[in-house]
């Protein structure tokens, strides 16, 4: 059963609670386990992603390194990408009509950008 997820307010990230964060956590990255070490570019992450329903409190939040950031990106758009192809699956929303017109002719192409466009009625 699908059910509507309503977006999450984000709230800001100061450095005390993205220091609290990465202190609960021991400084270990989410993605991959490893401690995050001084030079290491590092973020706050969102285990279960607010545009899927997360929370934006600290217990959906922990570490990560920056170089780890494409993988989880790639797989939460992938999440994301397969929940809207099952909502949108059966929906039948404005269908394109049979009857086509014909259209316009095509123009002759212009052969330099120098002159000016010649009208058939011109001459």
């Amino acid at each position: 059963m699908l059910e509507y997820i309503a977006p999450t307010k984000r709230k800001a990230m100061t450095k005390a609670r993205a220091t609290r964060i990465f202190l609960e956590n021991e400084g270990r990255c989410c993605n991959c386990g490893q401690l995050i070490r001084q030079g290491d570019g590092w973020f706050i992450e969102h285990l279960v992603p607010l545009a899927q329903g997360g929370a934006d409190d600290d217990t959906n939040a922990r570490p990560a390194h920056t170089k780890c950031k494409a993988k989880k990106d790639a797989t939460d758009a992938a999440a994301k990408a397969q929940r809207d192809r099952m909502v949108t699956a059966s929906w039948e929303g404005k269908r394109k009509s049979k009857w086509q017109s014909r259209g316009f002719e095509k123009a002759a192409p212009q052969r330099s950008a120098s002159r000016p466009i010649q009208r058939k009625n011109e001459a």
